[in-house]
């Protein structure tokens, strides 16, 4: 069974392009074992596909997907989160999944394309704002490396982004601009680090990087 959902009925044109395959491919953003990302072109409008390869195809992945959804419905809803609360994003257009007996087998979200650039270090500034006004509305970012910000016409937009409501208070804020400094490789001079919450967020920074490299180690051993 295939569902397609749209708030818009003129994205119902959009679908059935997709499907009879009647569109133009402008680009190939990104395809590996992950995901699938194209730039495409539709009566002159151009869009953003995206298929999530991994977790479509993931057994865990598929029996979750019963209760919560595809990931492409997931990320539908918080771009719509995002454009609701007052952060600026790529307006979700439409998400389909194919499923059987509930299992999502397949999915794939279309995105509105942003002609911007992402973010460098040279927006440092500007991706910082950005970062404490999420914090400020009580969210975190959840993967805030550098390149998860887009800059277009001097304007921060949000993509790839989990917009989390913020339980871990001040050591949450604090490790997203540690995630975001290692993002950048070098140090960056836009938060404090002698705050006892950037002590907290730090060592379990570390933590959890002792814990990655020992879980590699494990499976290296396996093989």
């Amino acid at each position: 069974m295939e569902k397609v959902y749209y708030q818009n009925e003129k994205n119902k044109i959009i679908y059935d392009r997709i499907k009879d395959n009647s569109f133009k491919l402008l680009k190939i953003l990104k395809d590996d074992n992950r995901s699938k990302v194209l730039l495409i072109e539709i009566d002159g409008q151009k869009l953003v596909y995206k298929t999530p390869i991994e977790k479509n195809t993931k057994i865990w992945q598929r029996i979750l997907s019963v209760f919560r959804g595809s990931e492409s419905k997931r990320e539908y809803k918080n771009y719509m989160k995002i454009l609701k609360v007052g952060f600026r994003g790529p307006e979700p257009l439409l998400y389909c999944e194919h499923k059987k007996y509930g299992i999502t087998l397949n999915s794939f979200l279309v995105m509105e394309y942003l002609d911007g650039e992402v973010a460098s270090l040279s927006d440092l500034d500007l991706v910082a704002s950005e970062l404490r006004r999420i914090h400020k509305k009580g969210y975190l970012h959840g993967d805030s490396q550098l390149s998860n910000f887009m800059i277009k016409d001097s304007k921060v937009y949000l993509i790839d982004v989990k917009l989390l409501k913020n339980i871990y208070l001040k050591p949450g804020e604090e490790y997203e601009f540690i995630y975001l400094e290692e993002s950048c490789h070098q140090d960056i001079d836009v938060y404090d680090k002698a705050s006892w919450s950037y002590k907290i967020a730090k060592s379990l920074n570390l933590y959890l990087h002792w814990l990655g490299r020992v879980k590699k180690k494990i499976r290296r051993k396996d093989r």
